[in-house]
């Protein structure tokens, strides 16, 4: 499991619970405090199962309360947005977000040795802007999903309506969720002129920063023996591209290179930390459309 849902996880626990939670569960699950989760690595499924089952005894409430309150703390969390960026800045609905989450999942599954994120189909219910979600992991995490639709919909401002059709948790072989969304009451036209200035902004400076994740998955190669370092990708986008010298920082470039790792796009060999400047990137062997 990604380290990024442990990490979120215990940001959840300590935001909704307060840090005396935090630090009774930390204590009973036995994590030291330079143990804490990293969204760099990956765990075991058994140790979040596990966790969810100590913070339901310490807080009252169910692990299905949690695992939804979770789902949804997931998707609209700063962290969450950051590191995410690339996808969340490609789709403009919930419902968007939901079809989009589906490919990342897949793609997830072939850039990291033993990394299988939840893979779920769905169909396309009779009514507009309505899906069915068809989730069969072991796991049986489905709070979890139905978190993540509610979260959706508050991301984007729009309102969902979920119905379960069956779920595992009830014997059933599959659980199909249907979401049906309808725009919010939120609009452009109740931002202030200083809001929608500074919303139009951000969003320009996230295509900037998109447009260029598609450039740098233009000269990555697909295969690991033909990886390129960050000083080689620089040189690969400033002879084909001309870019700006703002856009060819090894910051940026890092930046805009973690966030299409965490969509799925991009894998880098396993480097210590620290040093960047050796690690070197390629382009998923799957289909992709940045």
């Amino acid at each position: 499991m990604h380290g990024l849902i442990f990490t979120t996880w215990e940001k959840y626990l300590g935001e909704r619970f307060g840090g005396g939670l935090l630090s009774a569960y930390r204590e009973a699950i036995g994590e030291s405090p330079s143990a804490t989760p990293l969204v760099s690595r990956l765990y075991d499924d058994g140790v979040l199962l596990e966790g969810v089952a100590t913070a339901s005894r310490l807080s009252g409430h169910s692990p299905e309360q949690l695992l939804r309150e979770y789902g949804r703390y997931f998707i609209m969390n700063s962290l969450t947005g950051h590191l995410c960026k690339y996808i969340l800045s490609g789709v403009s609905s919930a419902y968007d977000l939901l079809l989009t989450m589906r490919d990342v999942h897949s793609r997830l599954r072939k850039t990291a040795g033993g990394l299988t994120p939840p893979l779920f189909n769905y169909e396309f219910a009779p009514h507009e802007r309505s899906v069915v979600l068809i989730y069969d992991s072991p796991r049986q995490l489905c709070p979890v999903l139905l978190g993540a639709i509610e979260g959706a919909a508050e991301r984007y401002g729009e309102e969902v309506t979920i119905y379960e059709h069956s779920c595992m948790k009830r014997g059933d072989p599959v659980c199909r969720i249907e979401a049906t969304f309808a725009r919010g009451t939120r609009s452009a036209e109740q931002l202030s002129e200083q809001a929608r200035a500074n919303a139009f902004e951000q969003q320009a400076h996230q295509n900037a920063l998109r447009e260029l994740g598609k450039r740098i998955l233009t000269v990555l190669p697909p295969e690991e023996a033909q990886a390129l370092t960050l000083r080689e990708i620089r040189q690969a986008l400033q002879a084909r591209y001309r870019l700006s010298p703002p856009y060819l920082r090894p910051a940026v470039l890092l930046q805009v290179l973690r966030h299409l790792q965490f969509a799925g796009y991009v894998a880098s060999s396993e480097q210590p930390e620290v040093d960047l400047m050796t690690r070197r990137y390629w382009r998923v062997s799957t289909y992709w459309e940045p």
